[in-house]
């Protein structure tokens, strides 16, 4: 009897610990933690500009609806770890919120999980969805055609130029390179004039900076895919392929990018923009939009002039080719868990956070059309014309293979930057490792 009451103990422990750690990934803000009327939002921490959001619906929602209680929960962590316990939550009945913050990077392969509710036929009601981008609707679709979240906020990538060494170079401002040949030589005449003459995320250290930063924005620009919808195949050899890390190859090679000491590190790229974008020692530097929010008066490093030295212009296509400029957008959406207890209620509030009065952006794009159109919105610098770029924009193929294929991606950029591979064999390799990872038979070549 001794034995079967101590296994009984054991067992117990083994099942609440699950359900203490789950509780424990969230805090509460405010709001009971009881009762038939508590709608719960989780979303990832930390991040100001969020909780000051839903802050404010919060007390707006309760306002409207007085016999509700809002409470929002965080789930501490970065880009990486938040995917792993958001999902955690949403797999039991017991801890999955009514809303969750989902990265448009994810809903794909959460979707096909079966851990999101489809909202299409309630978004088809709504008048407001309209007034988004069509471009971005496509970052919250599933595989199926259907809905999945509604976008709260978007970017974008291009190239940064330091525009007094432009000038001093004799390249006119502001610039608009109309093919990666412009790029390179434009590079090519800042060598010498600056410590970076052209940065972008090269290492398999920068994670999916490298493949969604860096490699998508050349591949989008070649007319080559990575995947195919139609088939469902990984794309593993084109020309498209090769090129662009032919691209990293010649950067490299012509001694146009960073010293590799520090360049492929997992520091390089806040090297990058908070110590030497703002000592003018960076020519051009493809990246995101975001990066002014490090110079911004609450960022990083404060840099009140940062717009006098950067400009900010569109990635061209690979030799000019319609539609002649590229981008890939992520961004964030709130989206509905499927096992949660208030979907009415949660599609309420929903609404009213996205709406165009309620919903914020700070240094993000908006995916609301007619909050794109403010004044207040248009005074932000260089916002207009990274805003513009939505309609060229793509989104990467976020499926359940993806991670693996984006780590594959990552491993072939450094073998090519580093030099330990030509791109052909990078590629090869690359063909070689998504066979073994996605089946022989999800893959194609162009």
């Amino acid at each position: 009897m001794k034995w079967i009451k101590r296994k009984t103990i054991v067992m117990l422990v083994v099942i609440l610990v699950p359900l203490a750690l789950l509780a424990a990934c969230s805090g509460s803000a405010d709001g009971e933690d009881s009762g038939e009327n508590v709608l719960e939002i989780v979303y990832r921490t930390p991040d100001e500009q969020a909780t000051n959001w839903l802050e404010s619906v919060k007390k707006e929602f309760e306002k409207k609806h007085k016999d509700v209680s809002v409470k929002l929960s965080t789930i501490t962590g970065s880009e990486g770890n938040y995917p792993s316990k958001k999902v955690l939550m949403m797999k039991s009945e017991e801890t999955a919120p009514d809303i969750i913050q989902e990265d448009s990077y994810q809903v794909k392969a959460d979707a096909e999980a079966g851990y999101l509710q489809p909202i299409s036929d309630r978004v088809n009601k709504w008048n407001d969805w309209n007034k988004f981008y069509d471009s971005v609707k496509s970052g919250v679709t599933g595989s199926d055609g259907k809905i999945y979240g509604v976008p709260f906020s978007t970017d974008v990538r291009g190239l940064w130029y330091n525009k007094k060494v432009f000038e001093k170079v004799g390249i006119p401002t502001p610039w608009k390179p109309e093919s990666w040949e412009d790029v390179i030589n434009a590079a090519k005449k800042l060598k010498g004039e600056v410590e970076v003459p052209f940065w972008l995320n090269s290492g398999k250290a920068m994670g999916e900076a490298t493949t969604m930063q860096s490699f998508l924005m050349l591949l989008t620009g070649t007319g080559s895919k990575l995947y195919h919808e139609d088939s469902g195949k990984w794309v593993i050899e084109s020309d498209g392929f090769v090129d662009s890390l032919q691209f990293f190859d010649t950067i490299y090679e012509e001694d146009l990018g960073p010293s590799l000491s520090w360049g492929i590190t997992g520091q390089a790229g806040t090297k990058i923009a908070q110590q030497l974008m703002p000592k003018g020692e960076v020519g051009i530097a493809l990246d995101g939009n975001w990066m002014s929010g490090n110079w911004v008066e609450d960022g990083a490093v404060p840099w009140p002039e940062w717009s006098e030295t950067y400009g900010f212009t569109a990635m061209p296509t690979q030799n000019g080719q319609e539609p002649g400029k590229t981008t890939v957008s992520g961004g964030w959406t709130l989206a509905i868990p499927a096992k949660a207890d208030k979907k009415d209620l949660a599609w309420k509030f929903i609404k009213l956070a996205t709406s165009k009065e309620n919903l914020r952006y700070g240094t993000q794009l908006t995916p609301r059309k007619d909050i794109a159109k403010l004044d207040e919105y248009l005074k932000i610098t260089y916002q207009d014309k990274m805003t513009d770029l939505l309609e060229y924009t793509h989104f990467r193929p976020s499926y359940s293979t993806y991670p693996t294929i984006s780590t594959n991606i990552q491993a072939a950029v450094e073998a090519v930057t580093t030099d330990s591979m030509t791109p052909e064999e990078a590629m090869e390799r690359f063909a070689k490792d998504v066979k073994r990872d996605a089946g022989s038979e999800n893959v194609t070549k162009e």
